[in-house]
């Protein structure tokens, strides 16, 4: 199955993680990068791609001291300056969401985000046909997931993860088809910690 990108939030061993994963047929020349410990990004290998869609390029994870934000484009960073400023995290997914709505490519991309915070989870997404942003009470093992494409609704997910490395590495060996990278954060000691996957080499 082609879900196309997709993140995720789950719970193991009382640690709160996310994850997140690109799975492309158009772009698949692209790799995750951790740009400092508070920002992972997912990058074109060549700068050309760019010219075809502004979409490809974008922070996919940030961490706030206590919070985890996950998303497939742009939009991930107002939902941090949200956050950093105040708003309750599905305020931050509600409004960010609405405002850069879905992406106006030849698909309609839909926007994804994901936010793990406190023992809270949070998952939205907005396509061209509505927005839907939940809170989720997320109990050990447990593991939810959206995608762009065909898992458009918030479903079920069997992955535990124990460090953010292995969060990453778990996204991309996920069976869903045409991964290219990916990337995890994952809760250490009191705040989040990023890895990211960026397939065999």
């Amino acid at each position: 199955m082609y879900v196309g990108r997709f993140v995720a939030i789950g719970k193991t061993n009382g640690k709160l993680w996310a994850g997140y994963r690109v799975s492309s047929r158009s772009f698949p020349n692209r790799y995750a990068v951790k740009l400092n410990e508070s920002t992972a990004a997912i990058m074109p290998k060549d700068a050309k791609d760019l010219e075809k869609s502004p979409y490809i390029s974008y922070n996919c994870i940030r961490v706030l001291p206590d919070a985890a934000i996950v998303a497939n484009g742009a939009h991930t960073d107002p939902i941090v300056e949200k956050i950093s400023r105040g708003y309750p995290p599905r305020d931050a997914l509600a409004l960010s969401l609405l405002a850069m709505d879905y992406e106006k490519d030849s698909l309609d991309t839909p926007r994804i985000a994901a936010v793990v915070t406190k023992g809270e989870a949070f998952l939205g997404i907005v396509t061209k046909d509505g927005l839907n942003v939940s809170a989720f009470p997320l109990q050990e093992k447990s593991c939810l997931m959206v995608a762009t494409y065909e898992k458009t609704v918030f479903s079920q997910l069997t992955v535990e993860g124990y460090s953010a490395d292995d969060v990453a590495k778990k996204m991309f060996d996920l069976t869903f088809e045409k991964p290219v990278c990916s990337a995890g954060a994952f809760q250490e000691g009191g705040q989040f910690k990023i890895g990211v996957y960026n397939g065999p080499q």
